[in-house]
């Protein structure tokens, strides 16, 4: 699935919807989406993520200058649930510091938990049949990144602030990841002009 489509663009999903569609999704797939939802990730960065990128003690997640579209590190900090509960995943799949922490499962193949990553096509189409299953049109395994920064956006960062999260290079492509609800914007205008008559 591409990161765009017949929409023009990844939806940019409320709390609520992210909070309906990860509650129909395997453990492992809501694992996934969370964590690319506070990465602001790509969905190739995201899988790509070793036990080893994992920071317990400060609570970061690594992803890899090998993984990014920037070709550089960053790290990121993730919830102490979000922590927790990846902990716990890797603790119970037996995962070691050079595993995948999203790996195939695929009864097709013989690969140990942890040898290979998930595909971003499995991932594309669990996701897509979800979204299809609640009816949120228009969503991709790309609008976690979008809502994640448009929310970022929302609760009043600066583009400097955001870019250091999502790894933009320059503000022209960050914005194109940025959304606004034309009615909210109106009516956070009309206050303020009420306000300075």
């Amino acid at each position: 699935m591409a990161k765009s489509n017949r929409h023009g663009k990844s939806a940019c999903l409320t709390r609520h919807q992210l909070d309906g569609f990860l509650s129909h999704l395997p453990e492992k797939y809501a694992l996934l989406a969370q964590t690319m939802y506070f990465l602001a990730g790509r969905v190739g960065e995201t899988t790509s993520i070793k036990v080893r990128n994992i920071n317990l003690q400060e609570g970061l997640i690594t992803l890899e200058k090998s993984s990014t579209k920037t070709k550089e590190t960053r790290q990121i900090p993730i919830p102490n649930k979000l922590m927790d509960d990846l902990r716990r995943w890797v603790s119970s799949n037996s995962l070691e510091d050079d595993d995948f922490v999203f790996f195939t499962s695929s009864r097709n193949t013989q690969h140990a938990p942890g040898a290979k990553q998930i595909s971003n096509q499995s991932v594309d189409e669990i996701f897509r049949k979800t979204f299809d299953w609640i009816g949120i049109e228009g969503a991709t395994s790309h609008s976690f990144r979008r809502s994640r920064l448009t929310h970022l956006m929302q609760k009043n960062w600066n583009v400097r602030e955001i870019m250091d999260i999502s790894g933009h290079k320059n503000l022209h492509s960050l914005q194109q990841y940025l959304d606004s609800d034309k009615h909210d914007t109106h009516l956070k205008y009309r206050k303020l002009i009420e306000e300075e008559v």
